[in-house]
């Protein structure tokens, strides 16, 4: 399929580019914690630029730092920098692609950690945002002065001409979810009762100041571009009428683009929508936002918001809602999905299926990963080699680890059979799409399953893999990806007919009765408890842990916990499963236990490794590798990396 309007080539301002991608802003956490920029970064960027991208715009970096929202945010607050962000040019242009940098001021987030003191917010709101319980927001915050505003508007402007110096193409400012900028147009936040405030002209003031002292250090020519959060989706937040109204002002004022997102790092009240929209948001989730102000302004408009599929990005263009399409977690994903819509080859482009496992490890002060792509931030590490000599490899188990550690050996040129005991590939993947809200994981899956295909691997399904069949095929190299089996409590009467076990209901196996306890409270407990509630059944939760969902990314969490409340699921925490009695579960929590009524106690208490297998292997072929939920049960992420590494080194 030729996705011509994507391919394109744009003009920002003077700024052309060889199409219509935009890599948008996105927070590694590559840089070092004194804001350098590193070799790490540096690949990042390459590989993107390499991939065909038509523009890049970096992570946001603070033009001061007390601004900074982390210790290793990008900085642009003084000329020592320059060298280093020229290196970042220098890479995107070696592979023709074109750069900006997305200055910022964190505001009343900026990590204390980075700014040692209180930090400055547009007025003295308080409500809990997304970012307390990782990088900000963990201090005081206080009105920042008529005076520092003035300073800050000329740190923007410095900023500027060092992103210019620097040999970049554009500059962006910040306007969005929550950070300074936004903080002053945000009518929720802003109470200000200077000129800063108030009015539709004082909470647009410090925008303006901001883009006319950068205008006067860049030029004309130099393209600016300004993200906004077209609505807030909170009670007296930013909505798109007031969002219009301040695109217009800025075109007026000599802006070139408006990079259209939308949401706030507010929490409390939860908002509509989030500024990271996790896969239980729609694709094109703020398009509606840019239409509106496409229809406003003449100068061009970039589309955000899960725009994650290339023939529904393609199709927005041909409609005419935007004029450029923002993608970063597809690009982070896949680095050569630009290129991939060229050559035609949309079956080979790995899928962002909207996991936030990138921003779970940011908003717990790691650097950024991906489900589908280990080579994240191990660009140069991870960059394929062929083999030295082809080797005949077995890979026992379809499931992620297994099918990506056969999909990396054959890329290397070995010859690779796996086989899997299941009439099907996919594993514990399979599991993973059934609950409301997951089916875009089914797009990883199909994914590794197409590229097993595409490699030539022979590919053995419904087969159980014995010590004999190894023998028989005498592969130079084994693998293990054998998976894992449901855990099972040993409390009495856990053999009663009605306990099963998440995995039980998520593969239809069991038909459940009405009223259901789930065992268990982390991701499995909540989304099989959201699946049976959604069906119908009176549903339950009880959890050892003191909330439910720990281990979930918050902005995913937030909204499965919001649905949960809203289908009436009942949470008992602090509550553990002690036995099965007269059809009834005893529940327990600090030294006193109580009957509870149900028709059905569904386990989600975790995973059990499956290594049958190895006992049987260690004296006829000791040297295999064991990889993903067969060495310990963890997440298909780690599973996909075990199987990425072990892939490159065999």
């Amino acid at each position: 399929m030729r996705l011509e309007k994507l391919l394109e080539p744009f003009s920002i301002g003077t700024m052309k580019l060889r199409n219509r991608i935009v890599m948008c802003p996105m927070a590694t956490g590559y840089c070092s914690e004194l804001g350098e920029v590193t070799d790490k970064l540096r690949d990042f960027i390459e590989e993107r630029a390499r991939g065909g991208v038509g523009l890049i715009i970096t992570e946001m970096a603070p033009v001061h730092g007390f601004g900074s929202t982390k210790y290793t945010s990008l900085m642009v607050e003084h000329d020592d920098r320059i060298p280093g962000l020229r290196s970042l040019a220098e890479v995107a242009h070696r592979h023709g692609a074109k750069i900006a940098v997305q200055i910022c001021h964190g505001g009343r987030f900026a990590s204390p950690r980075a700014s040692h003191g209180m930090a400055q917010s547009a007025s003295g709101f308080s409500g809990k945002t997304q970012w307390d319980s990782s990088s900000g927001g963990e201090g005081l915050v206080r009105e920042i002065s008529t005076e520092e505003i003035e300073q800050i508007v000329e740190t923007f402007g410095e900023a500027a001409r060092r992103v210019k110096e620097a040999g970049f193409d554009s500059v962006e400012i910040h306007g969005a979810h929550g950070l300074l900028v936004h903080e002053f147009l945000s009518p929720l936040v802003n109470n200000r009762k200077d000129r800063y405030g108030g009015d539709f002209a004082g909470r647009t003031r410090f925008a303006v100041d901001i883009l006319r002292a950068m205008r006067k250090r860049v030029g004309k020519e130099f393209p600016i571009i300004f993200r906004i959060s077209a609505e807030e989706g909170v009670e007296k937040g930013q909505g798109i009428k007031d969002s219009v109204e301040i695109c217009r002002l800025l075109e007026k004022e000599g802006l070139d683009a408006i990079d259209v997102s939308s949401g706030t790092a507010v929490t409390d009240p939860l908002p509509d929508f989030p500024p990271f929209p996790p896969m239980c948001f729609p694709r094109g989730v703020f398009l509606n936002s840019a239409q509106a102000i496409k229809e406003a302004v003449k100068i061009p408009v970039i589309a955000v918001g899960r725009i994650n599929d290339p023939v529904f990005a393609n199709e927005i263009l041909l409609q005419g809602k935007a004029d450029l399409i923002g993608m970063a977690r597809g690009l982070v994903a896949d680095p050569e999905l630009p290129n991939k819509i060229a050559s035609e080859k949309l079956k080979e482009i790995r899928p962002c299926v909207g996991c936030m496992i990138c921003l779970h490890t940011l908003f717990t002060r790691r650097p950024i990963e991906c489900l589908g792509n280990a080579a994240v931030g191990r660009e140069r590490q991870f960059a394929l080699k062929k083999a030295s000599h082809a080797k005949k490899v077995v890979v026992v188990g379809g499931g992620p680890a297994g099918m990506e550690v056969a999909r990396i050996a054959a890329q290397r040129g070995h010859r690779v059979l796996l086989y899997e005991k299941d009439d099907r590939l996919g594993g514990q993947l399979n599991l993973a799409s059934m609950p409301p809200y997951k089916l875009e994981i089914r797009g990883l899956t199909e994914f590794l399953i197409s590229e097993v295909q595409r490699l030539g691997i022979e590919i053995h399904c419904g087969v159980e893999v014995t010590g004999d069949l190894i023998e028989t095929e005498r592969p130079d190299e084994l693998i293990l990806a054998t998976g894992a089996t449901p855990r099972i409590l040993e409390i009495p009467g856990i053999d009663s007919d009605m306990v099963c076990t998440a995995w039980d209901v998520l593969n239809g196996s069991v038909e459940v009765r009405n009223k259901v306890i789930v065992a268990g409270g982390g991701t499995v407990g909540c989304e099989v408890a959201e699946h049976l509630a959604e069906k119908g059944h009176v549903v339950t939760i009880a959890s050892q842990s003191a909330a439910i969902g720990k281990d979930i990314e918050q902005n995913t969490r937030r909204y499965l916990l919001k649905r949960l409340g809203d289908l009436g699921v009942t949470v008992l925490t602090n509550t553990k499963t002690m036995k099965i009695e007269n059809g009834n579960v005893i529940l327990g929590t600090y030294g006193s236990q109580w009957s509870a009524q149900c028709d059905q106690l569904v386990m989600a208490k975790g995973a059990l490794p499956d290594r049958k297998l190895v006992g049987s292997l260690k004296r006829s072929f000791p040297g295999f590798f064991i990889i993903g939920d067969a060495l310990e049960p963890r997440s298909a992420h780690e599973a996909i990396y075990e199987g990425a590494r072990i892939g490159r080194v065999i």
